[in-house]
C-alpha cells in the first residue's frame, strides 16, 4: 500500500512537447478575434471605435495591426523564439488598454474583452506553469493514436472550438458586428477550428467510432447552405459543439463527474433540465426568436424556456404574436426534449450509434425510469421514442387536416398540427392561439384528439408499453398492478372532473353551447386541467367550486413515467389505501389484493408532504412579492407545480422576482418533489438503532 510520501514522489505527467505552444497560439487567436469583433459591438460615438457596427479608420488600423502581430506571434511560437511570448503579451495588453474606455458605455461587452485578455496576460506575467496530473489525462491510453493526438492537441483544439462557437453565436445569434466583416472573422475561425478538429475526427473514425460521422454531416450541410451565410455558420456552430463534446467527454475528469451523477439519479435529472433550460434561454434571447424588433428580455426568455422544458405552459409572452417562427421552433424542441426527458433522448441517440452508458449509467437510467432491470430500461427507451413520434404524427395529421379545412395554407396547417400535437402529447399546454383552444369549443374532433393525446402522454410509458406487449403476445398477459392502478385512478379522476365541470358550469362557463358540445368541453377540461393546461372555456367566468376542483386535479397530476407533473395518480391511490389500514390498526397496506411495502407508503407520504410545502412556500412568496388576489396566486402556484399551465391572469402581471419564484416551482414540479428531497438526503445507512418513542398524533 503506497504512502503519502510515495504519492508525492510519483512523477507527474507533463504536457507533451509542443502542446503548450499550440495552446498559446489558440489563446492568441481567440484574443485577436475577441478584439476585432468587440470593436464592432461597443458603442463609442465620437471615439476611436465609433458607433456600434461601424468600422472607423482607427478600427481598421487596429484590426490590421492585431492580425499582423498575431501572425508574427504564431511564427515566433512555432520556432520557439522569445518573440512568441512577447508578441502574445502585446496582443493581450493592447486589447486591455483599448477596451477600458468603452467600459463606460458598454460595460458588458467591453468588460468581457478586458477580463479575458487580462486573465491571459496575467498567466504570462506570473509565469503560470500547467502540469497535467493523472486525473486530467485523456481517457484513451497515451500510446494509442487517438490518445497521443489528444495529448498533443487536446487543449488547443478545445480552446479554438470554444472561440469559434462563441464568436458565431455572438455574430449570427445576436447580430454583433457589421455583417460582412464579422461573418468573415467567423468563417476564418470556423475554417481554423475545422482544420484542427479533422485530425481528431479522422482518428476517431479509424477507431470504429461512428459518432465521428455526425460532425462531417454538419459540415456537408454547412457547405450546401453557403448561399445563406447565417444558416451555414449556424451549422458550423453545431459542428463546434458536437466535436467539443466528443473531445471533452474523453477526459477522466468528465468521466468521474458522470459517474458521480450516475450515483445520484435525482441530481442527474436536475442537471439535465438545468442544461436544457439554459440552452433554451440562450436561443430565445436571440433577436431572431422575437416577432418584434426588440429581443425578449432575459427573464422572459428564462421563464419561457423553463415553462417549455418543464412542459408547463405558463406564458409571459404571447406565443403566436411575440415569438417568431424560430422562437416557436425553439419552444417546440424544448417541449419535446422536456417531455421525453433529455436523458432518455441522449441514451436513445447513443443506442443508435452503437454505444451504451456503462454499468453505472445503466443503473441510473433504470432509477430515472423507475424500472427493475437494465434490459427493461433499454427496451422501454426504444418504445418511448418510437411510440411518441408515431402518436404525435397521427395527431399532427388529423389536426393539420382540420386546419386546412379552416382555410390555412398547407405549410401553416402542417406547422400548427405538429406544434399542437407535440404540445398535447407532452402535456405542455402551449398553443399557437392567444385564447388557447377557445376557438375550437364547437369543434369536437379537435378537442377529442387533443384529449386523447393528453391522456396517452399522461398515462406513462410503462402503461403504453404494457398495452403494446399485450397486443403483440399470443399468450394472455394479465394486467400488472401498476397498470391497473394507473388506469383506474385516471378514469376515476377524469370522471370526477367531467361530472364536476358539467354540473357546476352547465349554465355558466358552458352556457351558449349545444348539449353535445357542453359534454365534450366538460370532458376536455377534466382531462386537460390535470396536466396539460389547454382551455376551451374562459377561466375567468368559472365558479369558485370549479376552480377548487381544478386545483385538486392539478395537484394530483399525471401518472408515473408520463409527461405530466403533480404528485402522480399512484401516490394518491397508495395514500388513500393506507387510510383504512391505519384506521383499522393494520400493519400492512393492501391494494388490489397486493401488499404495498412500507417503503412505498413512506415514499408517497414524502412526495405529498414535500409537494404541499413547495406550494405553501411558493404561494407565500408570491403573496409577498405580488399585489394580486389570494386565489389567483395559489392557483398559479399549484398550476406551476403540477406543470399544468392554467392561469387566472396572474402570470401576465408577475414581476421579475415573481417570475423567478414560479420558475423554481415549475422546475421542482418537473423533476418531482421526491427527487428534490433526495438531492439533500444522504445515501448512508444508519448504524445506530434508537429506542422507540410513543407520540400522540391526530
Amino acid at each position: 500500500m503506497s504512502s503519502p510520501q510515495d504519492d508525492l514522489r510519483a512523477p507527474v505527467r507533463r504536457e507533451p512537447a509542443g502542446a503548450r505552444a499550440r495552446l498559446q497560439m489558440a489563446r492568441q487567436v481567440g484574443a485577436a478575434a475577441a478584439g476585432v469583433l468587440g470593436q464592432f459591438a461597443v458603442s463609442m460615438p465620437g471615439g476611436y471605435f465609433g458607433p456600434t457596427d461601424e468600422l472607423t479608420s482607427f478600427g481598421l488600423v487596429y484590426s490590421a495591426g492585431i492580425l499582423a502581430l498575431l501572425a508574427a506571434t504564431i511564427v515566433g511560437l512555432a520556432r520557439r523564439s522569445p518573440w512568441g511570448a512577447v508578441g502574445g503579451s502585446a496582443i493581450f495588453a493592447i486589447n486591455v488598454g483599448l477596451f477600458i474606455p468603452p467600459l463606460v458605455s458598454n460595460p458588458v461587452i467591453a468588460g468581457l474583452v478586458v477580463l479575458w485578455n487580462f486573465y491571459l496576460l496575467s498567466r504570462i506575467l506570473l509565469a503560470v506553469r500547467t502540469r497535467l496530473a493523472p486525473r486530467g489525462r485523456e481517457l484513451d491510453e497515451p500510446d494509442s493514436e487517438l490518445g497521443a493526438w489528444l495529448s498533443r492537441n487536446g487543449p488547443a483544439s478545445r480552446h479554438l472550438l470554444i472561440v469559434a462557437l462563441v464568436a458565431t453565436v455572438a455574430v449570427v445569434g445576436y447580430g454583433i458586428g457589421s455583417k460582412v466583416p464579422a461573418q468573415s472573422v467567423c468563417v476564418s475561425l470556423q475554417a481554423l477550428a475545422f482544420a484542427v478538429a479533422v485530425g481528431f475526427l479522422r482518428r476517431l473514425f479509424a477507431s470504429s467510432r461512428w459518432s465521428a460521422v455526425t460532425p462531417f454531416i454538419l459540415v456537408a450541410a454547412a457547405l450546401a447552405a453557403t448561399a445563406r451565410p447565417g444558416v451555414s455558420l449556424a451549422l458550423m456552430a453545431a459542428f463546434d459543439a458536437v466535436v467539443l463534446i466528443l473531445i471533452v467527454r474523453r477526459s477522466t475528469i468528465v468521466t468521474e463527474m458522470l459517474h458521480h451523477f450516475y450515483g445520484r439519479p435525482a441530481l442527474l435529472v436536475l442537471v439535465s433540465f438545468v442544461v436544457l433550460i439554459a440552452f433554451g434561454t440562450l436561443l430565445l434571447t436571440f433577436p431572431a426568436a422575437s416577432a418584434h424588433p426588440q429581443p425578449l428580455q432575459p427573464i422572459d426568455a428564462l421563464f419561457t424556456a423553463t415553462s417549455a422544458a418543464c412542459v408547463t405552459g405558463l406564458i409571459v409572452v404571447d406565443t403566436p404574436h411575440d415569438l417568431s417562427f424560430f422562437g416557436q421552433l425553439v419552444v417546440l424542441l424544448l417541449i419535446q426534449a422536456g417531455g421525453l426527458n433529455i436523458m432518455v433522448l441522449s441514451t436513445f441517440a447513443a443506442l443508435l450509434v452503437g454505444r451504451g452508458l456503462g454499468l453505472r449509467g445503466e443503473r441510473a437510467l433504470g432509477a430515472v425510469l423507475d424500472l427493475p432491470s437494465v434490459a427493461a430500461a433499454y427496451r422501454l427507451i426504444g418504445f418511448i421514442v418510437v411510440s411518441t413520434l408515431l402518436l404525435e404524427g397521427v395527431g399532427a395529421t388529423i389536426l393539420g387536416a382540420v386546419e386546412l379545412g379552416r382555410g390555412a395554407s398547407p405549410v401553416t396547417a402542417a406547422w400548427r398540427g405538429i406544434f399542437h400535437s407535440v404540445s398535447a402529447f407532452c402535456n405542455a399546454g402551449f398553443a399557437l392561439y392567444s385564447d388557447s383552444l377557445v376557438g375550437f369549443r364547437e369543434q369536437p374532433l379537435v378537442l377529442l384528439v387533443m384529449a386523447a393525446l393528453i391522456t396517452l402522454g399522461g398515462l406513462g410509458f410503462a402503461v403504453l408499453s404494457f398495452a403494446w406487449l399485450r397486443l403483440r403476445s399470443r399468450a394472455r398477459i394479465g394486467l400488472a398492478t401498476q397498470v391497473r392502478i394507473v388506469l383506474l385512478a385516471s378514469a376515476a379522476l377524469t370522471a370526477l372532473g367531467f361530472l364536476g365541470v358539467a354540473a357546476v358550469e352547465w349554465q355558466r362557463g358552458l352556457a351558449g353551447l349545444g348539449t353535445a358540445d357542453k359534454l365534450v368541453n366538460a370532458l376536455f377540461q377534466s382531462v386537460t386541467c390535470r396536466t396539460a393546461g389547454f382551455n376551451s372555456i374562459g377561466l375567468e367566468a368559472l365558479h369558485p367550486a370549479t376552480l377548487m376542483l381544478f386545483m385538486a386535479l392539478m395537484f394530483v397530476g399525471a401518472s408515473p413515467g408520463g409527461t405530466g407533473g403533480g404528485i402522480k395518480t399512484t401516490t394518491l391511490v397508495v395514500l388513500l389505501s393506507a387510510l383504512p389500514a391505519i384506521a383499522g390498526g393494520h400493519k400492512r397496506v393492501v391494494l388490489l389484493k397486493r401488499t404495498i411495502s412500507l417503503e412505498t407508503v413512506f415514499r408517497c407520504t414524502a412526495i405529498a408532504v414535500v409537494a404541499a410545502l413547495v406550494i405553501i412556500v411558493g404561494s407565500t412568496l408570491l403573496m409577498v412579492l405580488q399585489q394580486q388576489e389570494f386565489a389567483a396566486l395559489v392557483f398559479e402556484t399549484i398550476s406551476a407545480f403540477g406543470t399544468v399551465g392554467l392561469s387566472l391572469g396572474a402570470t401576465a402581471a408577475l414581476t421579475s422576482a415573481g417570475k423567478l419564484v414560479v420558475i423554481f416551482v415549475m422546475l421542482v414540479g418537473r423533476i418531482g418533489p421526491l427527487s428534490l428531497a433526495l438531492l439533500f438526503g444522504r445515501n448512508e445507512r444508519a448504524v445506530v438503532a434508537y429506542p422507540e418513542a410513543k407520540i400522540m398524533v391526530g
